[in-house]
């Protein structure tokens, strides 16, 4: 039942989370990078803050006494944040270059850091079916970027997301060292911190853009929730079987991305998408033995 329910949560995580692709493509154009993602992790923070406060009301009537964040866990807090600014930065500005489904599908990369840091920070072997995926989504990623006409667009972009995905690797895993900890608070400190770091990004490069709040709205749901139920996973499967669920949000993106910007599709990117999907579908057969 445990691993079913880190299932559900790492796949409803997945899916919130292919939707930020999705908004910051619409948005690229009208605002700039640091205060579209500046309202999207304000409403990250504090609607998870708010969580976290009715959560622990309702524990303190239950007497309940659950582990609290210590100095001990600040020097994770704090990779985390800085693993998340830059990651989602380099991710807005792959958007701005190449289609939204091409970012999306990118993606998948995420599965290799994490396992591959998996490896090497919490001693987490590499199966054999990993292995396998890799190679898949190396080769899908080798024919996505001969797509004709635009190499150095795709070949720029790719590069951009990813650098993300190893950050977000890194991320990964330390967020997994610390998944017994309150996650509805860590992480509303985590989008807090990232949100004032836009903040401050926003005034030095020369003001800051609110003509859009409804960033706000939409960032509790793609950033604040997406990341809560995928603390709340990693708490009943590894840090790696997590992000293999979880590497399902490429393929939720890739459907979002052709179906709201009616994006064109190349025959390297459906060869592409067939050997990513592969790649994720072969990762997957070990799930349950997480």
């Amino acid at each position: 039942m445990k691993v079913r329910l880190g299932i559900v949560l790492a796949l409803m995580s997945a899916f919130l989370y292919a939707f930020n692709v999705i908004i910051e493509k619409k948005y690229v154009n009208y605002s700039d990078s640091f205060s579209i993602l500046f309202m999207m992790y304000l409403g990250a923070g504090l609607g998870l803050l708010i969580i976290h406060l009715i959560n622990r009301q309702r524990k303190k009537r239950k007497n309940d006494t659950k582990n609290k964040l210590t100095k001990k866990e600040i020097p994770y807090v704090l990779l985390i944040v800085i693993c998340e600014l830059l990651a989602s930065l380099l991710t807005i500005e792959a958007v701005k270059i190449v289609d939204a489904s091409l970012v999306s599908l990118l993606s998948v990369f995420e599965i290799i850091a994490t396992s591959i840091f998996a490896y090497f920070i919490v001693k987490n072997p590499i199966e054999k079916n990993e292995i396998i995926s890799t190679i898949l989504m190396i080769i899908g990623f080798i024919i996505l970027n001969f797509k004709s006409g635009v190499l150095s667009n795709i070949s720029l972009g790719s590069l951009l997301v990813i650098g993300g995905c190893i950050l977000w690797g890194i991320e990964n895993n330390v967020t997994a060292l610390i998944s017994d900890k309150e996650p509805a608070y860590f992480t509303s400190i985590k989008c807090t911190s990232v949100a004032i770091f836009y903040l401050v990004f926003a005034f030095w490069n020369g003001g800051i853009d609110l003509s859009h709040p409804i960033l706000i709205i939409l960032g509790l749901f793609t950033y604040g929730l997406s990341i809560l139920f995928y603390a709340l996973s990693t708490r009943y499967l590894s840090a790696s079987k997590t992000t293999i669920i979880f590497s399902f949000m490429p393929m939720f993106g890739v459907i979002l991305a052709l179906f709201i910007y009616k994006e064109i599709l190349t025959v390297s990117f459906i060869i592409s998408f067939v050997f990513m999907l592969s790649a994720i579908l072969c990762i997957n057969t070990g799930i349950e033995d997480a």
